[in-house]
């Protein structure tokens, strides 16, 4: 009776592990759009401490099964206002196995365009001239069906910028390039 218990146990795993296999799209258009949290991790000349809450859109084409290439762009708004910027970038994006639940990493380099805000006040901190962007982000990705899935990540992403303004009462006081170290996690939709 036991043997029959423990065979009946083994197909019905067998079934439900075959269950889970979901080949997500194959040599189509895919899109990805979510929300990531971010913060650097370097400290700058001034000991600024950026924060940024993000927004971003990619799509682009599955060239195999496993990998897919895509443009993609985000709004990352700093809670002070003096970092806020939209980077715009190409992403290469990996998946390791053909499951609904399966690995991911991409792979991304942009270039990041100031979006104009300011910290405001007399003592205000504002990007005067964008520069590029670049980074990478491993995370999981689960399939509701062959068009809709979920992920998570985290990942790391370095923003340089040409031009960082700061103003002491009112007046120009300092103006150089500043590159930020940043750590990322996020959530998103595949479809």
């Amino acid at each position: 009776m036991k043997k029959i218990i423990l065979l009946l146990a083994a197909v019905v795993s067998l079934m439900a592990a075959q269950a889970q296999h979901v080949e997500f799209k194959w040599h189509r258009c895919y899109g990805v759009a979510g929300y990531d949290f971010s913060t650097n991790l370097n400290k700058t000349d001034f000991a600024d401490k950026a924060t940024f809450h993000g927004f971003y859109a990619v799509g682009g084409w599955q060239i195999r099964k496993e990998s897919g290439i895509g443009l993609g762009v985000e709004y990352l708004r700093d809670a002070s206002g003096a970092f806020s910027q939209m980077p715009v970038f190409v992403e290469v994006r990996s998946h390791y196995l053909r499951n609904r639940v399966t690995p991911f990493s991409t792979l991304y380099v942009g270039y990041s365009i100031p979006l104009g805000s300011s910290s405001g006040g007399e003592n205000a901190i504002q990007i005067a001239k964008g520069g590029p962007t670049w980074g990478f982000s491993v995370g999981a990705r689960y399939a509701f069906s062959r068009k809709l899935g979920i992920n998570a990540f985290i990942g790391y992403q370095g923003i340089y910028m040409g031009r960082v303004e700061r103003k002491v009462d009112g007046l120009l006081a300092n103006a150089r390039p500043q590159l930020l170290q940043d750590i990322k996690v996020g959530v998103g939709f595949n479809f």
